[in-house]
């Protein structure tokens, strides 16, 4: 059985080898590219047209496009009788059948990539950038709804820099900033993303990495930190220490915009001692909850009332609040099924009754909580979760007093 990771390297060895058929002429046709992303999932189409046009497209736009090119490239080939490539293809589908390019040009493969180096990486450290940060951190998301692969960040701060500069100067400061950057990557491992967040703010991403490993992969490098000393100009200008927050997918959050805020609110926490390493903990619950635009349905089975619909109104990773038509007792053990037929999922649970508030036309509110065994069942219930979030990231209201329900 392969590993999440070797399946993810074989189907990026497996995309390679489709564009670099289809770039030949008609070799590749819409029945293998459906083929190709029904075993791999609909990121295929979105990794194709970054590859191909380095466009961000979201996967519904991305498989429209990329089928439609194919499709052209094959008409021309026909209409010309002779092969044409994909480029061409691509060009002449967003040029006079759905313009979205007003002035291509041609561009040698090495020189794109030496610009595109320059443009996710930040001049002064030689880490990537925000640019790439805003783009690393969805396909880690992608990662985990495909291969179930969760991730950590870290977000880092420099205690008392403006003092450090105003005492030293910038080009001391600019010289700080450049020996946190070296031991950050010294202490991260080849694929992680060390990132220049902004200012003296840092990011780290770290694949396949949980909450407790990213604590001690942290703590390493706020030892090393604070371990160092500045040299400048011949001088041993001491040890500037570090902060670091650090949050966990999708175990606290499940979506970009949350994942950023939380880690900065360890952060905040962190800075609050100075030389501190703090993981995100809501106060209040174990996981972020989320409202739903539309109610999921889904059916509760309890040996004291029977079967009982319901609908979710709004999710968590560890509970959900329910309306129903039937009070249920508090603490009873209750069997569920959330189910969404169109994206293939069904997921039986079992769950404890936490709340119960009656509502003004008479029906209930109901908090339950349960608990997720395995990877696979947080993949299914992200999957159940996308495209129902009221905006992404927006939080349900915490009720006070009640974990996870």
């Amino acid at each position: 059985m392969l590993t999440p990771e070797k399946e993810h390297a074989e189907a990026s060895e497996r995309l390679s080898e489709l564009l670099r058929q289809a770039a030949m002429g008609c070799m590749v046709g819409v029945p293998q590219w459906e083929d190709f992303a029904a075993s791999t999932g609909q990121g295929a189409y979105v990794e194709a047209m970054q590859r191909l046009t380095r466009l961000e497209l979201p996967p519904e736009e991305a498989k429209e496009n990329l089928l439609g090119i194919v499709s052209h490239q094959q008409s021309l080939c026909q209409e010309l009788g002779r092969p044409v490539s994909l480029i061409t293809a691509t060009c002449d589908f967003f040029m006079h059948v759905r313009p979205l390019l007003r002035d291509p040009i041609l561009v040698e493969v090495r020189l794109l990539q030496q610009k595109e180096e320059c443009a996710y990486r930040d001049e002064l450290t030689g880490l990537f950038n925000r640019r790439s940060f805003n783009q690393e951190v969805p396909r880690e998301m992608e990662r985990f709804r495909r291969f179930g692969q969760p991730f950590s960040l870290l977000m880092l701060d420099l205690d008392h820099f403006k003092i450090f500069n105003d005492r030293h100067g910038h080009s001391a400061g600019d010289q700080a900033l450049r020996d946190v950057s070296r031991i950050m990557q010294e202490k991260a491992r080849l694929y992680d993303r060390v990132v220049r967040y902004g200012g003296e703010e840092f990011a780290v991403i770290l694949p396949q990495t949980s909450a407790e490993e990213a604590l001690f992969m942290a703590e390493r490098i706020r030892e090393a930190m604070a371990e160092h000393h500045v040299l400048y100009a011949g001088e041993d200008l001491g040890a500037i220490t570090i902060s670091i927050g650090v949050a966990a997918f999708p175990q606290d959050a499940l979506s970009m915009s949350d994942l950023v805020r939380n880690a900065d609110k360890a952060l905040y926490l962190a800075k609050q001692e100075r030389n501190r390493v703090r993981r995100f903990q809501d106060s209040q619950r174990s996981h972020p909850r989320y409202t739903l635009s539309t109610p999921l349905p889904f059916r509760i089975m309890s040996g004291q009332t029977g079967r009982i619909d319901a609908d979710v109104l709004d999710m968590s990773l560890g509970g959900l609040s329910c309306k129903v038509r039937k009070s249920l007792p508090k603490a009873s053990t209750l069997h569920l099924v959330l189910s969404d037929p169109e994206r293939l999922v069904h997921l039986p649970l079992q769950a404890e009754v936490r709340r119960v508030v009656e509502t003004e036309d008479r029906s209930y509110q109901i908090g339950l909580s349960f608990r997720l065994e395995s990877v696979e069942d947080q993949m299914k219930l992200m999957a159940l979760l996308e495209g129902r979030m009221t905006v992404p990231g927006h939080v349900a209201e915490v009720q006070p007093g009640i974990s996870d329900a």
